[in-house]
Protein backbone atom coordinates (compact mmCIF):
# COMPACT_ATOMS: atom_id res chain seq x y z
CA UNK A 1 0.00 0.00 0.00
CA UNK A 2 1.47 3.34 -1.05
CA UNK A 3 -0.27 6.59 -0.27
CA UNK A 4 0.97 9.83 -1.70
CA UNK A 5 -0.31 13.32 -1.12
CA UNK A 6 -3.85 13.65 -2.43
CA UNK A 7 -4.23 9.90 -2.94
CA UNK A 8 -5.39 8.67 0.45
CA UNK A 9 -7.40 5.44 0.16
CA UNK A 10 -7.92 3.81 3.51
CA UNK A 11 -7.41 0.16 4.27
CA UNK A 12 -10.65 -1.75 4.97
CA UNK A 13 -9.35 -2.45 8.47
CA UNK A 14 -8.87 1.30 8.97
CA UNK A 15 -12.13 2.48 7.43
CA UNK A 16 -13.68 3.96 10.56
CA UNK A 17 -12.47 7.54 10.61
CA UNK A 18 -8.78 6.86 11.09
CA UNK A 19 -7.55 9.89 12.95
CA UNK A 20 -5.79 10.86 16.13
CA UNK A 21 -9.21 11.42 17.70
CA UNK A 22 -10.18 7.78 17.11
CA UNK A 23 -6.91 6.42 18.54
CA UNK A 24 -7.21 5.24 22.14
CA UNK A 25 -4.20 7.04 23.59
CA UNK A 26 -3.72 5.17 26.87
CA UNK A 27 -0.10 5.64 27.95
CA UNK A 28 1.01 6.87 24.51
CA UNK A 29 0.19 10.54 24.94
CA UNK A 30 3.74 11.81 24.45
CA UNK A 31 4.16 9.83 21.22
CA UNK A 32 0.86 11.11 19.83
CA UNK A 33 1.89 14.66 20.76
CA UNK A 34 5.07 14.35 18.64
CA UNK A 35 3.16 12.87 15.70
CA UNK A 36 0.65 15.72 15.74
CA UNK A 37 3.44 18.30 15.81
CA UNK A 38 5.12 16.61 12.85
CA UNK A 39 1.85 16.46 10.91
CA UNK A 40 1.23 20.15 11.54
CA UNK A 41 4.71 21.12 10.39
CA UNK A 42 5.79 22.26 13.85
CA UNK A 43 8.47 19.64 14.41
CA UNK A 44 10.90 17.72 12.21
CA UNK A 45 12.06 14.33 13.46
CA UNK A 46 14.53 12.25 11.47
CA UNK A 47 13.90 9.59 12.49
CA UNK A 48 11.08 8.91 14.91
CA UNK A 49 10.92 5.13 15.43
CA UNK A 50 7.83 3.51 16.92
CA UNK A 51 7.49 -0.17 17.76
CA UNK A 52 5.06 -2.50 19.48
CA UNK A 53 2.96 -5.62 19.15
CA UNK A 54 1.08 -6.40 15.96
CA UNK A 55 -2.41 -4.92 16.11
CA UNK A 56 -1.37 -2.40 18.75
CA UNK A 57 -2.12 0.73 16.71
CA UNK A 58 1.09 1.55 14.82
CA UNK A 59 -0.58 1.58 11.40
CA UNK A 60 -3.46 3.60 12.84
CA UNK A 61 -1.00 6.21 14.10
CA UNK A 62 0.90 6.47 10.82
CA UNK A 63 -2.33 6.70 8.81
CA UNK A 64 -3.59 9.36 11.24
CA UNK A 65 -0.36 11.30 10.79
CA UNK A 66 -0.77 11.09 7.01
CA UNK A 67 -4.34 12.37 7.12
CA UNK A 68 -3.59 15.14 9.60
CA UNK A 69 -0.56 16.22 7.56
CA UNK A 70 -2.69 16.53 4.42
CA UNK A 71 -5.27 18.54 6.34
CA UNK A 72 -2.46 20.90 7.37
CA UNK A 73 -1.15 21.30 3.80
CA UNK A 74 1.98 19.21 4.35
CA UNK A 75 3.28 16.77 1.75
CA UNK A 76 3.31 13.30 3.32
CA UNK A 77 4.25 9.99 1.76
CA UNK A 78 3.03 6.70 3.25
CA UNK A 79 4.58 3.32 2.38
CA UNK A 80 3.39 0.00 3.80
CA UNK A 81 6.33 -2.40 3.57
CA UNK A 82 4.16 -5.45 4.21
CA UNK A 83 2.59 -4.89 0.78
CA UNK A 84 5.87 -4.29 -1.06
CA UNK A 85 8.53 -6.55 0.44
CA UNK A 86 7.97 -9.51 -1.91
CA UNK A 87 7.90 -7.48 -5.12
CA UNK A 88 11.21 -7.37 -6.97
CA UNK A 89 12.54 -3.86 -7.33
CA UNK A 90 9.82 -2.38 -5.12
CA UNK A 91 12.44 -0.66 -2.97
CA UNK A 92 12.74 1.91 -5.78
CA UNK A 93 9.59 3.51 -4.37
CA UNK A 94 11.97 5.25 -1.96
CA UNK A 95 13.88 6.88 -4.84
CA UNK A 96 13.13 10.42 -6.08
CA UNK A 97 10.94 11.45 -3.15
CA UNK A 98 12.16 15.04 -2.84
CA UNK A 99 8.65 16.46 -3.28
CA UNK A 100 7.54 15.11 0.12
CA UNK A 101 8.40 16.57 3.50
CA UNK A 102 7.10 13.77 5.75
CA UNK A 103 8.00 10.12 5.12
CA UNK A 104 5.86 7.49 6.86
CA UNK A 105 7.26 3.95 6.59
CA UNK A 106 5.09 1.22 8.13
CA UNK A 107 6.35 -2.28 8.93
CA UNK A 108 10.16 -2.22 8.76
CA UNK A 109 10.21 -5.78 10.14
CA UNK A 110 8.94 -7.02 6.75
CA UNK A 111 12.15 -5.98 4.97
CA UNK A 112 14.74 -6.40 7.73
CA UNK A 113 17.67 -8.37 6.34
CA UNK A 114 16.91 -7.41 2.72
CA UNK A 115 20.02 -5.53 1.66
CA UNK A 116 18.45 -3.44 -1.11
CA UNK A 117 15.65 -2.25 1.14
CA UNK A 118 18.10 -1.53 3.94
CA UNK A 119 20.29 0.53 1.60
CA UNK A 120 17.31 2.59 0.41
CA UNK A 121 16.08 3.15 3.95
CA UNK A 122 19.55 4.24 5.05
CA UNK A 123 19.65 6.72 2.17
CA UNK A 124 16.21 7.99 3.17
CA UNK A 125 17.40 8.47 6.75
CA UNK A 126 20.29 10.57 5.48
CA UNK A 127 18.13 12.59 3.10
CA UNK A 128 15.54 13.40 5.76
CA UNK A 129 18.22 14.39 8.26
CA UNK A 130 20.13 16.56 5.79
CA UNK A 131 17.04 18.33 4.43
CA UNK A 132 15.16 18.84 7.72
CA UNK A 133 12.29 16.53 6.76
CA UNK A 134 10.52 14.07 9.05
CA UNK A 135 10.92 10.31 8.83
CA UNK A 136 8.64 8.10 10.91
CA UNK A 137 9.20 4.35 10.84
CA UNK A 138 7.30 1.55 12.57
CA UNK A 139 8.12 -2.08 13.35
CA UNK A 140 7.13 -4.79 15.81
CA UNK A 141 10.52 -4.61 17.59
CA UNK A 142 13.14 -1.92 18.26
CA UNK A 143 15.91 -1.48 15.65
CA UNK A 144 18.47 -3.54 17.56
CA UNK A 145 16.17 -6.60 17.63
CA UNK A 146 14.97 -6.70 14.01
CA UNK A 147 17.87 -8.61 12.43
CA UNK A 148 18.92 -5.67 10.27
CA UNK A 149 22.13 -6.49 8.43
CA UNK A 150 23.25 -2.93 7.72
CA UNK A 151 24.67 -1.73 11.03
CA UNK A 152 24.80 1.88 9.87
CA UNK A 153 21.03 1.73 9.40
CA UNK A 154 20.57 0.49 12.97
CA UNK A 155 22.74 3.34 14.23
CA UNK A 156 20.78 5.88 12.21
CA UNK A 157 17.41 4.53 13.39
CA UNK A 158 18.58 4.73 17.00
CA UNK A 159 19.83 8.30 16.61
CA UNK A 160 16.38 9.85 16.96
CA UNK A 161 13.40 9.36 19.24
CA UNK A 162 12.19 5.80 19.87
CA UNK A 163 8.82 4.98 21.40
CA UNK A 164 7.13 1.72 22.23
CA UNK A 165 3.39 1.81 21.51
CA UNK A 166 2.22 0.64 24.92
CA UNK A 167 -0.78 -1.71 25.05
CA UNK A 168 -3.92 -0.71 26.88
CA UNK A 169 -4.69 -2.07 30.32
CA UNK A 170 -7.84 -4.16 30.81
CA UNK A 171 -9.96 -1.26 32.11
CA UNK A 172 -8.77 0.90 29.20
CA UNK A 173 -9.69 -1.84 26.72
CA UNK A 174 -13.17 -2.17 28.23
CA UNK A 175 -13.68 1.58 27.92
CA UNK A 176 -12.21 1.62 24.40
CA UNK A 177 -14.53 -1.15 23.16
CA UNK A 178 -17.59 0.47 24.71
CA UNK A 179 -16.70 3.85 23.20
CA UNK A 180 -16.03 2.24 19.82
CA UNK A 181 -19.44 0.55 19.96
CA UNK A 182 -21.10 3.83 20.91
CA UNK A 183 -19.43 5.57 17.97
CA UNK A 184 -20.91 2.90 15.70
CA UNK A 185 -24.38 3.37 17.13
CA UNK A 186 -24.83 0.42 19.48
CA UNK A 187 -24.14 -0.50 23.10
CA UNK A 188 -22.24 -3.35 24.67
CA UNK A 189 -22.19 -3.93 28.41
CA UNK A 190 -19.13 -4.65 30.52
CA UNK A 191 -20.01 -8.34 30.94
CA UNK A 192 -20.06 -8.83 27.16
CA UNK A 193 -16.79 -6.94 26.75
CA UNK A 194 -15.09 -9.12 29.37
CA UNK A 195 -16.37 -12.20 27.53
CA UNK A 196 -14.64 -10.92 24.38
CA UNK A 197 -11.42 -10.14 26.26
CA UNK A 198 -11.32 -13.61 27.78
CA UNK A 199 -12.00 -15.44 24.52
CA UNK A 200 -10.04 -13.62 21.81
CA UNK A 201 -6.57 -12.21 21.23
CA UNK A 202 -6.24 -8.98 23.16
CA UNK A 203 -4.42 -6.80 20.63
CA UNK A 204 -6.48 -3.65 20.23
CA UNK A 205 -6.74 -4.02 16.46
CA UNK A 206 -8.03 -7.57 16.77
CA UNK A 207 -10.57 -6.60 19.44
CA UNK A 208 -11.92 -3.82 17.24
CA UNK A 209 -12.18 -6.27 14.35
CA UNK A 210 -14.15 -8.70 16.54
CA UNK A 211 -16.42 -5.84 17.61
CA UNK A 212 -17.07 -4.98 13.97
CA UNK A 213 -18.14 -8.58 13.34
CA UNK A 214 -20.48 -8.46 16.31
CA UNK A 215 -21.99 -5.22 15.06
CA UNK A 216 -22.66 -6.81 11.67
CA UNK A 217 -24.18 -9.89 13.31
CA UNK A 218 -26.56 -7.85 15.44
CA UNK A 219 -27.80 -6.07 12.31
CA UNK A 220 -28.29 -9.33 10.44
CA UNK A 221 -30.01 -11.19 13.28
CA UNK A 222 -31.66 -8.18 14.92
CA UNK A 223 -30.48 -9.38 18.34
CA UNK A 224 -29.21 -7.63 21.43
CA UNK A 225 -25.66 -8.36 22.48
CA UNK A 226 -25.87 -11.00 25.20
CA UNK A 227 -23.46 -13.73 26.26
CA UNK A 228 -25.64 -16.49 24.71
CA UNK A 229 -25.77 -14.51 21.45
CA UNK A 230 -21.97 -14.07 21.47
CA UNK A 231 -21.52 -17.78 22.07
CA UNK A 232 -23.65 -18.53 19.01
CA UNK A 233 -21.42 -16.50 16.70
CA UNK A 234 -18.52 -17.90 14.72
CA UNK A 235 -16.10 -15.05 15.30
CA UNK A 236 -12.48 -15.12 14.14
Amino acid sequence: MIFQQGQMALDVSLRDSVSFDSFVVGHNRELVHHLIKVAEGNEALAPLFIWGESGGGKSHLLNSCFRHAEENEQKPMFVSLSDLCATKGSEEILTNVDEYNIYLIDGLDHVAGMSRWEDKLFQLCNVSRDTGKSLIISAIKPPTSLGIGLRDLVTRLMSGLTYQVLPLGEDQKITALQERASDRGFEINEEAVKYILNRYRRETGNLFRILDQIDQATLEHKRLITIPFLRSLDLE
